[in-house]
């Protein structure tokens, strides 16, 4: 029986098939069609092969064709025809393919392929080959990750507090980490109450910028781009601030540090800078009675200390300094102790500590509220300041500890320190976090308040049967919530979630540590009031 005679329709190439032709019936092309014409479908009997997109209603009324297009998927219209089989897609092929069965054959008329064996899986993965998308000698990206209250723009992402474009709608909460865009690598981060620092250890001009409130100029004066003689007393982007350097393209930035609503900032070379309200003398000058800070120009540079300082930290309402001798200096407000110089006077000048860290190296100082810490090089653990919530309550029956005392816990050798507004936590040489004070303190809702460290088991904080090795390497606070770094990059988060600051995108309180979604190694963390800013290496 002779074969039926091929009908080729559309325009690529299909007029070029090799093969005995003289029983073809060409149609078109004119132009360029991909679709078959009324007439040509009223034919019988013929196997078509087009680059069809689709069957018209005329197409698939016909019994009996046999079609081979590149098609995409049927209409119901079409898969109820009799008799009607589909081969796709070919774009063109050779040979005298009119005398081709249409059963059996795959895509592009290849035959059916036999199940392989497992060797030959085997094989077939072993000489397969290796892509790598990155090359060895790619660098991974710093980055800085932002979450928690936007409004007052402690975030610097402007479009959250003033939308950009009109289908934005303005952000009151940001309740996972969103990615900051900052030019040059951030090596320090600080949260004060409701503003943020950050700086970078480039010796360009510009070495630190600020966002956020700035009502008491603790960004530095940031002046309004209307009247240059007024200053913004909100700043929604990261804004450069101007430091009075005496050799500002040589001179780095080590660290910096916020407070209630004044500023600190530490350099390799020049010392100590500060800013911001000083009615306490926490900026280390003398109390000015009166003084406007808003909108003020001074930024104060430190001197009082004997040796070079090597860590700056801010409480609510005073400042804490650690020399390279392993010396402590504090000054401002003292009603809780918080000076530790043994008195409950305001301090306007930095003063050394005395009392059980008189010549001890203390190689750590920690606070925040108005409690605080010290870690000595033997892993020795003092304590100072307000104990309204069991902080000191080890040592004391009182509310207030005005001196350094040394306490007693038996918890090993302490690596690092942290302390909050309610509660404190540590590392110990193990890598193990013990926690005390009261609030959240991440043991659960049964253990609100201990005047003892507790331990809060490692598994919470990456270390399973697989990674026994796991351990956390250092530990933060901000005035409610807890942040425990592990040696892995992770960032584990738990305490008072208020206006979303812990990142775990819901707004309920975390009663365990929870793990942090960033892309990246965690390298710092700087906790806040209600915001929190991360230091990242990218993964890649």
């Amino acid at each position: 029986m002779a074969p039926a005679p091929l009908l080729l329709a559309g325009g690529r190439g299909w007029q070029r098939l090799l093969g005995p032709q003289a029983e073809l019936l060409v149609l078109g092309p004119r132009g360029s069609r991909r679709g078959l014409l009324g007439s040509q479908v009223a034919q019988k009997g013929l196997q078509v092969l087009a680059p069809q997109r689709r069957i018209g209603g005329s197409l698939v009324a016909q019994k009996g064709p046999k079609v081979l297009l590149p098609q995409r998927g049927l209409l119901g219209s079409q898969v109820a025809q009799r008799e009607l089989q589909t081969l796709g897609p070919q774009r063109g092929s050779l040979g005298p393919q009119r005398e081709l069965p249409l059963q059996g054959l795959s895509r592009g008329f290849a035959k059916v392929a036999r199940p392989r064996s497992s060797r030959e899986v085997r094989e077939a993965e072993d000489s397969a080959p290796v892509f790598q998308y990155v090359g060895e000698r790619s660098k991974r990206k710093d980055r800085v990750f932002v979450w928690g209250f936007c409004n007052a723009g402690a975030l610097g992402i402007p479009s959250f507090v003033k939308p950009d474009a009109g289908w934005k709608k303005r952000r009151r909460i940001q309740p996972t980490p969103y990615r900051l865009d900052t030019a040059e690598k951030i090596s320090s981060a600080a949260c004060g109450y409701g503003f943020t620092l950050i700086s970078s250890k480039t010796t360009d001009i510009t070495k630190v910028w600020g966002m956020g409130l700035n009502k008491d100029s603790q960004l530095g004066f940031q002046r309004s781009r209307k009247d240059q003689t007024k200053g913004y007393e909100y700043v929604l982007e990261p804004s450069p601030i101007p430091l009075p350097l005496d050799a500002p393209q040589e001179t780095r930035i080590l660290q910096v540090s916020c407070g209630r609503a004044h500023s600190l900032i530490l350099t390799d070379k020049e010392g100590v800078f500060s800013m911001g309200n000083n009615s306490y003398g926490q900026c280390g000058r003398k109390v000015t009675e009166g003084e406007m800070y808003s909108e003020s120009h001074l930024i104060h540079r430190l001197r009082e200390f004997d040796g070079r300082v090597v860590q700056i930290v801010c409480g609510q309402d005073h400042s804490l300094f650690r020399t390279e001798r392993g010396e402590v200096y504090s000054c401002g407000w003292g009603a809780d102790g918080q000076t530790g110089l043994g008195h409950y006077n305001i301090t306007s000048a930095p003063t050394k500590l005395g009392g059980d860290v008189a010549g001890v190296n203390i190689i750590q100082v920690a606070t925040y509220g108005d409690s605080c810490l010290a870690v000595s090089d033997e892993g020795d653990l003092f304590g100072w300041g307000n104990s309204e919530y069991m902080q000191l309550a080890s040592i004391t029956e009182t509310t207030q500890v005005n001196v350094p005392r040394h306490l007693p816990f038996e918890i090993g050798k302490v690596k690092d320190a942290a302390c909050g507004g309610t509660g404190s936590a540590v590392v110990n040489e193990e890598g193990h976090v013990f926690v005390w004070g009261y609030g959240i303190l991440g043991k659960g809702p049964n253990l609100m308040e201990t005047a003892t460290p507790e331990m809060i088991p490692p598994t919470l904080f990456g270390s399973t049967d697989f990674s026994p090795d796991t351990r956390v390497s250092r530990v933060r606070c901000g005035l409610g919530q807890f942040a425990a770094l592990n040696d892995r990059g992770e960032l584990f988060v738990w305490g008072k979630n208020i206006r979303g600051c812990l990142g775990i995108g819901r707004m309920e309180d975390q009663y365990f540590p929870w793990r942090v979604t960033i892309p990246g190694e965690v390298v710092d963390v700087a906790c806040g009031v209600d915001h929190m800013v991360t230091l990242v290496k990218s993964f890649v």
